[in-house]
């Protein structure tokens, strides 16, 4: 993270969720919010790669607690919100990392991979800001950001549902960012959508694709603006968004891929 003068991004004394937090732009978000001064809560299904997470942030100085989490059980959101309210009393900043991609099409096959997707995708953010603003309206002020995806912004004849899914995730995002606002809480609900990122996601589609295409370059250039994106390059935006620096954003969704779609 840089900028002009010392402490340009200062999270000391707030607690930040992250969910899918165990690899990826999930660990690389809480590693950033980390860095910066918030105590960060690692979410995720994966129990062992949530604790090496926070075991990494506590290595570096920082606070870190992790825990298991399944995006898609409601039941444990509230568990989460419950344990959150009963240990700390506070949560300034929830990020919603947690995703999947299933390969499919829109025909008759679509209905399992759709379930699947939308589970984590759609529902996980979903549960997860009525949450996190649970703990925010009584105090009035926070931060949710939410990871969508530049696959939401055109048709997907491969990873249809996935597309899909995140394109809902915009949708409620800016939805939700209008509810707070037009309620006068400081709450600011923003999305980043990613291009390209050099995640296990990315690698399943060389898997799936490198062959068919020509290479592992023939498909960086079918998928990405011709290099993949460090993680840490997404969680420097989200970061910069769960901070005051982004005071008057709200309601956004920001692409974040050298102007892939251009």
């Amino acid at each position: 993270m840089t900028g002009d003068g010392v402490n340009w991004i200062d999270l000391s004394g707030r607690l930040a969720a992250v969910t899918g937090g165990a690899a990826g732009i999930g660990r690389a978000t809480a590693l950033g919010l980390a860095a910066v001064g918030a105590e960060v809560l690692v979410l995720d299904r994966d129990e062992a790669g949530a604790q090496a997470t926070a075991d990494a942030i506590r290595a570096s100085g920082g606070s870190a607690t992790a825990r298991v989490l399944d995006v898609t059980d409601h039941v444990a959101w509230v568990e989460i919100g419950q344990w959150i309210s009963g240990q700390w009393g506070h949560l300034e900043i929830l990020v919603n990392c947690a995703g999947i991609a299933r390969f499919d099409r829109v025909d008759d096959s679509i209905v399992d991979t759709y379930r699947d997707v939308f589970a984590v995708n759609v529902d996980g953010p979903l549960w997860g800001m009525a949450m996190a603003l649970g703990l925010m309206r009584p105090v009035g002020r926070g931060a949710i950001v939410n990871v969508s995806s530049t696959a939401s912004l055109k048709g997907n004849p491969a990873m249809a549902s996935y597309g899909a899914s995140k394109a809902a995730v915009v949708h409620f995002t800016r939805s939700a960012a209008l509810e707070v606002n037009r309620s006068g809480l400081d709450i600011r609900i923003n999305a980043v959508m990613p291009g390209f990122t050099d995640t296990a996601m990315a690698q399943a589609v060389h898997d799936r694709f490198d062959e068919k295409l020509g290479g592992h370059a023939a498909t960086m250039a079918v998928f990405s603006s011709g290099r993949a994106a460090d993680p840490s390059e997404i969680a420097d935006l989200i970061v910069y968004l769960s901070s005051d620096r982004a005071s008057f954003i709200s309601g956004s969704a920001i692409a974040i891929d050298r102007a892939q779609g251009a």
